[in-house]
């Protein structure tokens, strides 16, 4: 596993998955959750540490958890779960009276060029100062990506999930002066 910290605690206890952090202080760290209880837990474990101004890219395959997740972090960024569903149809909902606003896009349906992609406005939406959570999130230009919170959701088998949350790299400082 190269160095990234595995967290094993709940794989053989019937236990409630442990809170993720907002991101791995050393690297990536892997998690696992037993139901969709333990995933909507880790959603709101990362959410607690969240102030505004966070993008969260969620991936995995159809079903594997993306929508359950972001529920979490929206919960305990304020929003009443009931109220997170799947953007697919919409493509972007805003979640308001939490602490922050909550921005929830997906992009399954877009597979055209990143035009399309820019033509969200996800870097306005990015500049409000809410929480970003984008499903599909793999399908956002690498411009659009720095410094986000990567969530890999895969699917282990009986409603299990290994959930890897990585910090992406923060974009470098612009040059100024005589460029």
């Amino acid at each position: 596993m190269g160095g990234e910290a595995v967290d094993t605690r709940g794989v053989n206890a019937k236990t409630k998955a442990s809170p993720a952090p907002a991101a791995a202080p050393n690297g990536p760290r892997t998690v696992f959750s037993l139901s969709e209880d333990e995933t909507l837990d880790l959603g709101r474990g990362l959410g607690r540490a969240l102030r505004g101004g966070e993008l969260l890219l969620l991936e995995g395959n159809l079903g594997n958890g993306k929508t359950v997740f972001a529920r979490g972090v929206a919960s305990a960024l304020g929003v009443p779960p009931e109220e997170v569903s799947s953007p697919s149809f919409t493509l972007v909902h805003e979640y308001g009276g939490g602490r922050v606003p909550v921005f929830h896009i997906d992009l399954y349906r877009l597979d055209g060029p990143e035009e399309e992609i820019g033509a969200l406005g996800i870097e306005d939406i990015l500049a409000a100062g809410g929480v970003v959570i984008v499903e599909w999130g793999e399908k956002l230009p690498a411009f659009l990506r720095r410094g986000a919170v990567t969530i890999r959701l895969h699917d282990v088998g009986e409603g299990s999930r290994r959930i890897e949350i990585v910090q992406e790299s923060a974009p470098a400082p612009r040059p100024r002066g005589d460029a």
